[in-house]
């Protein structure tokens, strides 16, 4: 956004598609363009919107193309802005084509998209004639490449420093770590707190975002997921899974939608396949280490992506085939007893897996 903002200082778009799931970007991008249009930010009944509710339809494309091609009755720039963009595109490329290859002198054509391949032919031309503007969620977490940094050397931990700072404020990308873990990594909530905290720190006038205020301001929570807990007892970090495991179960934890949940059972389910297979990909990378093979071999033979090789290579170190084969065991005995429907509970099953395995 700060790039964006930046370049709308020197230049305006008379075309610009955002692309992404972000809600907040999307919402934050398209205010941005709206206050450097000439006279300022349009009133809603000057904006021509096609929601994602409405039916891609050839006479309703031509009406859009018309009002684009027609100077505004009422003086000031026609905006027109189309949610889902992706399904019109497909409607007549070719008509889109000569559209956007075009001048559309005074008009403001906004497109947005949650997904739009680079490589078609519509995707290079928006590059080519408009502006391209990414609306996805940053990582909150280190990439996998880089399986020692630290717990806050990612992107959305920056982009709440640098959020804070757009009001005058400082704070510790470790603190800014605790705020992201509290709440979880959706950027509404973040972006909310963020400007709660600033306003109680200009009453307190005090410039250093501190710790307390964090956790006076955010609900008792956690970022942790069955993936970190998966790393953490491949890694042979026994003390720090179970640490793990007991705030997850106690504050709930983000599964794949980024939603907190609390369900030890589904909890020890994603854990158990996650766990198995990571373990036949480690005991397949120890039977191809042992007949010479190296990083090529690995990567063509097992499936594993090359920006995890890193990761694979820490927890290799910590697991020599006899420790594969006794967490193989394990996931197997938790299964069985599992499906009995007697004995321990799933917490019990995954503390009872981490500590012997």
């Amino acid at each position: 956004m700060a790039t964006l903002a930046k370049k709308l200082d020197r230049e305006f778009p008379s075309v610009a598609v955002i692309v992404g799931k972000e809600d907040l970007l999307i919402r934050e991008a398209r205010n941005l363009i709206f206050e450097k249009l000439s006279g300022g930010a349009p009133d809603k009944d000057q904006i021509h919107e096609i929601g994602a509710q409405v039916k891609p339809d050839e006479d309703k494309l031509r009406d859009i193309f018309d009002e684009l091609r027609t100077p505004s009755l009422f003086g000031g720039t026609p905006v027109v802005v189309i949610d889902d963009a992706d399904r019109w595109f497909k409607l007549d490329p070719e008509a889109w084509g000569r559209i956007l290859a075009e001048s559309l002198g005074n008009s403001l054509l906004i497109l947005r998209a949650k997904s739009l391949d680079g490589r078609s032919k519509i995707a290079k031309l928006l590059k080519t004639t408009g502006w391209w503007i990414s609306a996805d969620r940053p990582f909150h977490r280190p990439p996998p490449w880089k399986p020692d940094a630290s717990p806050w050397d990612h992107d959305m931990n920056h982009w709440v420093v640098h959020r804070f700072r757009q009001k005058g404020l400082q704070i510790a990308p470790e603190t800014a770590q605790i705020l992201i873990d509290r709440l979880g990594p959706v950027m509404a909530p973040l972006a909310s707190t963020v400007e709660k905290i600033s306003l109680l720190s200009d009453a307190n006038k005090t410039q250093i975002v501190d710790e307390e205020i964090v956790l006076e301001q955010t609900p008792s929570g956690g970022d942790g997921s069955a993936f970190d807990l998966v790393d953490r007892w491949f890694e042979n970090d026994r003390s720090g899974a179970l640490e793990l495991l007991a705030n997850m179960l106690e504050t709930g934890w983000l599964d794949e939608k980024d939603q907190r949940v609390k369900n030890p059972q589904g909890l020890m389910l994603q854990c158990s396949a996650m766990a198995l297979k990571r373990a036949r990909e480690l005991r397949a990378v120890h039977a191809i280490v042992e007949k010479g093979g190296k990083e090529a071999e690995i990567l063509a033979e097992t499936g594993i992506a090359r920006p995890f090789l890193p990761r694979i290579r820490k927890q290799f170190r910590h697991c020599n085939k006899a420790r594969i084969e006794k967490i193989i065991a394990s996931l197997i005995e938790m299964d069985w007893q599992m499906k009995s429907g007697a004995g321990p509970t799933p917490q019990e099953l995954l503390e009872r897996a981490i500590l012997t395995a």
